[in-house]
């Protein structure tokens, strides 16, 4: 029996102390019942990709997880890496495409050089982060993103009630206070976290770029 389903993941409410699982000993487990496991490209981003008619580029999946959106970033002609500090989840993931370049990497501590993606997705990384950790994330977003970069974003909203577990959740404020200092905040919309559950959670989807 798995340590974790999909419904003890994580347990905590917004901004409050609780606990995440052991992610390598999670993704030991068949990443398709993951609550986040969507086989497509993120509806979000694959709208803001075709609105501003981006075709390549340096794309990072961060914390890619199951690698599905960095399989579908490669196949629309970008260069891909995906990185994840679950080395299990990385194994996984370089199974299903082997031309990606998944590697293991915390982004709190990464490895990655500076200015060295065009784009940045996060769709489930940022949101696990506890606030003490928010300053260092989006220092290190900033020193990997290459100069006229974009940066995505999706997290959980405050608007999502029917959950009483799951990821932190932020309010369009929130977003404007923490990456505001470093980012010009492009665009913040409502939107819905696809994946496995009986309904989709609420998000925002956020696109930035540095500050000059």
């Amino acid at each position: 029996m798995n340590r974790y389903n999909r419904h003890q993941i994580i347990i905590m409410s917004n901004n409050q102390g609780g606990r995440f699982p052991d992610w390598d000993t999670f993704y030991k487990q068949d990443v398709k019942t993951m609550p986040w496991y969507n086989e497509k490209l993120d509806a979000d981003l694959e709208k803001e990709i075709k609105q501003r008619k981006i075709t390549n580029g340096r794309f990072l999946d961060l914390g890619t997880g199951p690698g599905t959106q960095a399989i579908q970033l490669a196949k629309m002609g970008f260069t891909v890496t995906g990185t994840d500090l679950s080395e299990n989840a990385i194994q996984k993931a370089r199974k299903l495409d082997g031309k990606i370049n998944f590697k293991v990497d915390d982004i709190l501590d990464s490895r990655l050089e500076k200015n060295s993606f065009d784009y940045i997705l996060d769709r489930g990384c940022f949101h696990v982060l506890s606030n003490d950790k928010w300053d260092k994330y989006v220092k290190k977003i900033r020193h990997i993103l290459d100069e006229d970069g974009l940066f995505f974003l999706k997290c959980f909203s405050i608007k999502e009630k029917k959950l009483d577990y799951g990821p932190y959740r932020f309010s369009e404020q929130d977003i404007r206070n923490i990456f505001g200092k470093d980012f010009v905040i492009e665009s913040i919309t409502d939107a819905v976290y696809q994946g496995t559950l009986p309904f989709f959670p609420k998000a925002l989807f956020a696109v930035m770029s540095k500050k000059k």
